[in-house]
């Protein structure tokens, strides 16, 4: 009877420890299998998160019409223009002009140290243009007479009057702008037969 008890103690344990190994496998693989959810979960949101960012931070390439529509905020900021080699400087090849739709509308393009040089073959080609976006500030008036001349008492009115008319004319200027040059693509028209 002594043999048949300690048989169904072993039984018993045998029993129980089974019982809880298989408890323990099944919260252990409920375990991983929810690790692995939590992963893809989170692994896919942020893939997601980073398309959508790299897609908002790609450059928005303007057309020279655009870019003297858009040029008083954009002044002084890296812009991306494309347009049509009008002209291309024969000294050197040291700046360019696009055109926009009409020859009147165009942007002078400055080719610095980062671009180089721009060459004679480009004529007529379209170009993707990334540069500073710069305004040309013209001094009519070599002087200014309030700093220069302090407070005189004596002062000319014939000068005071060409200062008058320098600023109006100042004034009434038209603001012409360049870009300073920092890189440049070559766009390549893709033309189809009908």
């Amino acid at each position: 009877m002594v043999v048949d008890g300690c048989r169904n103690c072993c039984t018993f344990g045998f029993r129980v420890d089974l019982h809880l190994k298989f408890k323990v496998n099944i919260k252990m693989k409920n375990l991983v299998l929810l690790s692995a959810i939590v992963f893809l979960f989170f692994s896919c949101g942020t893939q997601s998160k980073k398309q959508v960012e790299s897609t908002e931070q790609a450059p928005v390439v303007l057309t020279v019409d655009e870019l003297y529509v858009k040029a008083a905020e954009l002044a002084d900021k890296e812009v991306v223009v494309k347009g049509t080699v009008m002209h291309v400087c024969k000294e050197g090849g040291a700046r360019c002009f696009l055109m926009g739709s009409t020859e009147q509308m165009n942007i002078r393009v400055e080719a610095g140290e980062k671009i180089g040089a721009f060459n004679q073959e480009q004529m007529g080609s379209e170009l993707e243009i990334v540069g500073i976006l710069k305004e040309v500030k013209t001094e009519a008036d070599a002087h200014n007479p309030s700093q220069e001349h302090g407070t005189e008492q004596n002062t000319d009115s014939a000068r005071a009057a060409a200062h008058e008319i320098i600023a109006a004319a100042q004034e009434a200027a038209e603001v012409v702008y360049f870009i300073e040059g920092l890189a440049v693509k070559e766009v390549r028209t893709t033309t189809t037969d009908k």
